[in-house]
């Protein structure tokens, strides 16, 4: 068994990320010890409170969930923001009663005193961060503390797209963001700022950007496939269902989130390749967040402590995180 892993999650509440949580608790080397949710993809304080409603569905207990007060360079569109609001209304959240009780997420908390208290708690053993969001809070977390980088494993990072023959575009609707950058991906472009400050810290990062989580497509057919056959037997894949056919029918929608959570699990479902990567912090909304990548070859002497998933083994992937739900047990 791998050592256990401590670790915070910071997200900004798409359906994705809200099954990222269970994902991560059904890890049998994962321990969540806090959750951060970013105004980002998602309204905070509701977003918290479905956060708190899923832990309460697997009885984990005592840890700390917080909204952050980062603030966006490039905030997401609101039609993007709703997710958590309807998921917050499933009855198998609110375990068939007509109200849960959840304690109120603690507002404006800083990602360093949450960290802090982990490590401290925990023998002074660096954290896990699972970073499903905009870095924004890492950034901030760097400046605020000196030791901060020492208080850290690694950030497993959902975020980032380099432009190429495959993946030709980001993520990024200029129908909707009109005047944004169609090259950029949404957690860069939030704030390319900190994205690019996170990059140079020298933390280690395990980034999975859209050329790779791209390929774990989120149709009907995939859900149908996958998440269906087993719902009846197993609530968290009855809650998947749900959770996912309300984003299955729009174009373009992938796994991305719970594709970087697989990593704290099986990590062997990936190939990473050591690299350089550079964001654009210009002022012209239409190229900001850009990212540049340079992968550094075996034959060079060169050390980075970013390395991007180049593939991911989509059919396991799917078979590893079908069986992980399989596991939860909904009290």
């Amino acid at each position: 068994m791998d050592q256990t892993k401590n670790t915070i999650i910071i997200h900004d509440g798409a359906t994705d990320e809200l099954m990222s949580i269970l994902f991560a608790a059904a890890m049998p080397n994962v321990s969540i010890k806090g959750i951060l949710v970013l105004n980002a993809d998602c309204q905070g304080f509701p977003t918290a409170k479905v956060s708190s409603k899923l832990l309460d569905l697997v009885d984990i207990e005592h840890i700390p969930v917080a909204v952050s007060n980062a603030r966006a360079w490039n905030p997401f569109p609101w039609t993007y923001r709703q997710y958590s609001l309807m998921v917050d209304l499933f009855p198998i959240v609110n375990q068939y009663k007509e109200d849960v009780k959840v304690p109120d997420p603690l507002m404006n908390y800083p990602l360093e005193h949450m960290v802090d208290k982990v490590y401290r708690e925990n023998n002074n053993s660096p954290v896990t961060l699972l970073c499903l969001s905009p870095v924004t809070d890492i950034a901030t977390a760097i400046k605020n503390d000196p030791d901060f980088s020492n208080k850290v494993d690694e950030i497993v990072w959902m975020g980032g797209v380099y432009i190429t023959e495959k993946t030709p575009f980001g993520n990024i609707d200029t129908g909707i963001a009109p005047g944004a950058n169609p090259n950029a991906e949404w957690n860069v472009y939030w704030d390319p700022h900190a994205t690019q400050e996170v990059l140079k810290s020298g933390i280690k990062i395990k980034m999975f950007p859209l050329n790779v989580t791209n390929d774990v497509t989120l149709s009907g057919d995939i859900i149908r496939e996958h998440f269906i056959p087993g719902s009846k037997q197993f609530p968290a894949l009855d809650l998947a269902v749900q959770m996912y056919a309300l984003v299955a029918f729009q174009y373009g929608f992938s796994f991305w989130d719970t594709a970087a959570t697989a990593y704290l699990g099986k990590p062997e479902l990936y190939d990473l390749k050591k690299a350089f990567v550079d964001i654009d912090t210009g002022n012209n909304p239409a190229t900001q967040g850009t990212m540049t990548v340079k992968f550094i070859t075996d034959a060079e002497p060169l050390e980075s402590s970013i390395e991007i998933a180049s593939t991911i083994n989509v059919n396991k992937f799917y078979e590893y995180y079908v069986d992980q739900l399989k596991t939860l047990k909904f009290k």
